[in-house]
């Protein structure tokens, strides 16, 4: 690990914030000082050739309906967009894979699976407040915050990680007032159950609405945990969080968990914004609307990031690791001086901005992306290399080659009901998490 230094154990920053459903509030900016990243750390967000800044050529796709009785559902994928281009680690194209969802069981509302450095089994995620590890012959429930979160709507149980190296745990999660709490348990290293007096808050971030709370926690290649933020919610980022480094709000943090010198948490010392005055040092990424699932490709260290957008673009947003590590460090998304490719509030900044590497509309039924990883599994040898997500209320299924150049390849491969995440599990196989209450996974078609 690198040097860190200590900060607060709590985090509690007062902002309003933006999404796509109101929950009320006043869309004024606000009075406070708001930070911007000096221009000195981010790259263009394209380069034309005359210092300007592009958003033309990539423009909104769309999705046909499905030409039957079920024509809120896609039966194609979107039309190409251009975009940045991804690695892989196998040329293309890639070949074309069939895949069939098999159910490991049903849940409550479950959200995101997660896996256990030595434990075959599948860990759920279930919103109203549960863990859930299930193996081949029964499950068991591993950790029960149900009379400590808020589960209406976005909110509840939202994230999970385990440390690397440690019998330690990570969980996100909304508290009884709807704001933010990353907290850390002991782990049992035989059963794998999580021990509730052990519970330590690692931080909390004030929620000014109660939607685009995020909930994403991943440990990355380096071993430090990323932590995912909306911009607080509302709709249109009333308060202009995405671009603020002053909050945490609309950004993915990377912190090492671990107290230190009776801090809740360490900032490492090559965070980017470390020496920004002003800015809240935990920041890894900013420009984030709701980066709802994110996730780093385990064989490259890429930094693949499902942006849920506003009313007209979702987006996936791709940032490249160095020799396997520090993908997508200071690096700005754009929101919301963009929705996807779109200029969006036209008082925020539109330099330094990197583009998304796809876009779709909310034509045929779509509304809201769920991210989404790169296969790096053995059972669909066909999928390898193949990054997988899916729309929350279309259903569709799709898998995007990051060996295209030019024109990124999508196809479709199935559809789920109302799929909250696409996720590994353990051996790197792919899970289908529907919302509506079944987890499956992706097996060959």
């Amino acid at each position: 690990m690198l040097h860190v230094a200590a900060v607060p154990m709590t985090v509690a920053l007062l902002a309003t914030a933006a999404c796509g459903s109101s929950d009320g509030g006043s869309s004024d900016a606000g009075t406070a000082a708001r930070v911007t990243a000096p221009p000195t750390i981010v790259p263009p967000r394209s380069d034309p050739g005359d210092g300007t800044t592009d958003v033309t050529e990539t423009p909104t796709t769309t999705l046909p309906p499905r030409p039957s009785e079920d024509a809120d559902l896609p039966d194609a994928p979107p039309p190409s967009t251009t975009g940045t281009t991804s690695t892989t680690t196998i040329p293309g194209p890639l070949p074309e894979p069939t895949i069939q969802l098999a159910s490991i069981g049903d849940f409550d509302r479950p959200v995101e699976v997660e896996s256990r450095p030595g434990d075959d089994r599948v860990f759920v995620v279930e919103q109203p407040g549960r863990v859930v590890a299930v193996g081949d012959l029964d499950s068991e429930v591993v950790l029960d915050l149900t009379g400590s979160t808020s589960g209406g709507g976005e909110q509840g149980l939202l994230g999970l990680s385990f440390h690397p190296e440690l019998e330690l745990a990570y969980v996100d999660y909304t508290d009884r007032n709807g704001d933010t709490v990353v907290a850390e348990y002991a782990v049992d290293p035989v059963t794998g159950v999580f021990d509730p007096q052990s519970a330590r808050t690692v931080l909390t971030v004030d929620q000014p609405f109660r939607n685009h709370n995020g909930g994403e926690l991943d440990f990355g290649p380096d071993g430090y945990l990323y932590v995912g933020l909306g911009d607080g919610g509302d709709a249109g980022d009333p308060q202009r969080n995405g671009l603020d480094l002053a909050t945490p709000l609309g950004k993915i943090l990377r912190i090492d968990p671990l107290p230190s010198d009776g801090a809740g948490y360490t900032v490492p010392s090559d965070n980017p914004f470390v020496d920004v005055e002003g800015a809240d040092p935990s920041i890894w990424s900013y420009g984030l609307r709701n980066p709802w699932r994110f996730s780093f490709d385990p064989a490259t260290g890429d930094l693949w990031i499902a942006d849920v957008g506003q009313g007209a673009q979702e987006e996936i947003d791709h940032a490249p690791a160095t020799d396997g590590r520090a993908a997508g460090r200071g690096l700005g998304f754009g929101w919301s001086a963009f929705e996807g490719t779109a200029r969006y509030n036209d008082d925020q900044p539109p330099d330094g901005q990197v583009p998304p590497i796809f876009t779709y509309g909310h034509d045929g039924g779509n509304c809201s992306v769920s991210g989404g990883a790169v296969y790096r599994g053995t059972l669909v040898p066909d999928l390898y290399g193949w990054y997988v997500f899916a729309d929350y209320c279309s259903g569709t299924i799709w898998g995007y080659d990051p060996s295209s150049v030019g024109d990124p390849r999508v196809i479709v491969l199935g559809t789920a009901d109302a799929p909250a995440a696409i996720a590994a599990g353990p051996d790197a196989e792919l899970y289908v998490v529907s919302n509506a209450g079944t987890v499956s996974r992706l097996v060959p078609g």
